[in-house]
């Protein structure tokens, strides 16, 4: 059996299951504590764990089900049922009705519920069939996957849980292919990675494997989730995903805030290798831990929007190689120069927005609020390799307010009093840029600007007893244009007497180097620092 060492914070259970609990602990012997048998998913070992039951119907309380199915999901929903909590309830539940596609897949339709009290217990075997709708659906916590395959069939699951039953549904619109079932099946481990990290405590995004499909064999797949979440007072947590070959979108929310992610699959003739890649997204993440420490952003809004963020940029896989990094892929690619100038990833919009809140009753205008926007767009122009153009923008902005307390180390406690009004209140607003530009001309490369810039404002005010006793703002701006010709000229000086391999490594390195320099950089002090790769002019502004 599986042993609950934390409570998880998005928790199906309500005051409703405290009294059910009670009940499971007063009475070890409840059918609802199922024997450890019962994991064997096999139909001897099902038919013998169910056996088990019929002895104890009478000393709990009396499940009912939908039907009489004695399979390897309904054996595994017997056994979740027992759990107090959304992530045991679900647990393995997502990946077992995909796995019936490696097989030849079915419509599988089952729930289980407590009957109401003083009605006959029922044996598993030995029920009365519930009206199918009864569960399906109206769960207090739910989670849908929706696959279309690229032949046009339909394929739908469905987890519902509340207080008193479990319910799971999959249904299939049309015949499958053996590549659209194995294609399905493959999917089974990441729907259940997406389902719990839905139910982990703290709550996580784990998306990144259900990204990885191809596209020739599904058309799309859609997750939603609804969970309840254990907060005073009760909240719930939304998720919704959708893929296809042409874009990404993630969007999530819960009482702390607000996130979206969305990818353009459909232009991927800038994407890098996966080590480009990889680079391109660590250096994003960082920059959003930047954020959020400047801004003071929460720390578990922001973990889940990283990971989306990570996830939604993973796998771009058989899309990116239909792609094939070309523009026009009968005519020209992208050579080594252009793409040190890009970041490697297809083209994203994401924002974050923090719930705000008054946390100062007798100044209720000074919210706390963060929210954060990053962006980039990719433009690939022209009507040949010889006269190819590129573009590439990347944007941040940052908006944050928050208190902190005058002194460090003490807390802070703002209520109606003259006394708790020591305080410092901050206003943030930052904003970054960084805009690459290439174009050719009967192949020769005829320009290659870089422009970067970045602004910051804080503006801190301190109160003693309620009463303003520092104002300031502090402004900050710093802006740098680079032109790049040389930089990205065949050969550097010096090289004549390498040997040809000499030349390529150092090549390969000038662009690695070239390439760390056109991310954001949100920040003047980190800007004005960086050394410029070719002629270049600075300005700042303090």
């Amino acid at each position: 059996m599986t042993a609950i060492s934390s409570v998880p914070a998005w928790n199906p259970t309500s005051a409703r299951s405290s009294a059910l609990a009670a009940k499971q602990d007063e009475a070890p012997a409840s059918p609802l504590v199922m024997p450890s048998t019962i994991v064997t998913l096999t139909p001897g070992g099902v038919t013998a764990s169910l056996q088990g039951l019929q002895g104890m119907a009478d000393v709990a309380p009396s499940l009912t089900w939908e039907n009489k199915s004695q399979d390897a999901v309904s054996a595994l929903i017997a056994k979740n049922f027992s759990s107090r909590f959304l992530a045991g309830r679900f647990s393995g539940l997502g990946a077992a009705l995909l796995e019936q596609f490696k097989g030849e897949g079915k419509n599988v339709s089952q729930s289980v519920q407590l009957a109401p009290q003083r009605t006959q217990a029922d044996t598993y075997g030995e029920i009365d069939a519930v009206s199918p709708a009864a569960l399906h659906g109206v769960g207090d916590n739910k989670v849908s996957l929706n696959i279309t395959t690229a032949s046009g069939a339909q394929v739908t699951l469905a987890l519902d849980s509340q207080d008193d039953g479990l319910a799971v549904k999959m249904s299939t619109s049309g015949e499958l292919s053996d590549v659209e079932r194995r294609a399905l099946a493959g999917l089974a481990a990441a729907f259940q990675d997406a389902i719990d990290g839905i139910a982990h405590n703290p709550p996580q995004i784990k998306l990144a494997g259900l990204t990885q499909f191809d596209p020739a064999v599904l058309a799309s797949v859609d997750l939603r989730a609804a969970v309840k979440m254990n907060t005073d007072p009760e909240s719930t947590q939304t998720l919704e995903f959708h893929a296809d070959g042409a874009q990404r979108k993630l969007s999530f929310s819960n009482a702390s805030g607000a996130a979206a992610v969305s990818v353009d699959m459909s232009k991927l003739a800038g994407v890098g290798n996966a080590r480009q890649q990889a680079k391109a997204v660590a250096n994003y993440v960082n920059q959003f831990d930047q954020a959020a420490s400047r801004g003071h952003g929460d720390a578990a809004l922001m973990s889940m929007f990283k990971d989306g963020f990570v996830g939604m940029n993973s796998n771009y896989g058989a899309a990116a190689q239909a792609a094939g990094g070309a523009l026009q892929p009968s005519k020209w690619q992208l050579a080594a120069e252009d793409r040190a100038v890009l970041t490697g990833l297809a083209d994203f919009k994401a924002t974050l927005t923090q719930t705000a809140k008054s946390s100062n009753p007798m100044r209720p205008m000074e919210q706390d609020s963060f929210s954060y926007q990053v962006s980039q767009s990719t433009s690939l122009t022209g009507r040949d390799k010889d006269s190819r153009s590129i573009a590439q923008q990347q944007k941040s902005a940052l908006s944050a307010s928050f208190h902190t307390p005058s002194t460090p180390g003490t807390q802070l406690r703002l209520d109606h009093t003259q006394e708790s009004q020591y305080y410092d209140y901050y206003q943030i607003d930052d904003s970054a840029n960084s805009d690459v530009r290439l174009a050719y001309a009967e192949g020769r490369l005829s320009k290659a600007t870089i422009e970067q810039s970045a602004k910051q404002s804080s503006h801190f005010m301190r109160y003693a007893l309620g009463k303003l006793v520092n104002d300031t703002i502090t402004p900050g701006q710093q802006s740098l244009q680079r032109d790049l010709v040389d930089a990205l000229a065949l050969y550097q000086s010096g090289t004549g007497k390498q040997t040809r391999d000499e030349k390529i490594y150092q090549r390969e390195q000038t662009l690695s180097a070239l390439n760390e320099q056109i991310f954001l950089r949100p920040y003047p002090d980190v800007l004005s620092t960086v050394e410029p790769a070719g002629k270049d002019r600075a300005s700042a502004a303090q």
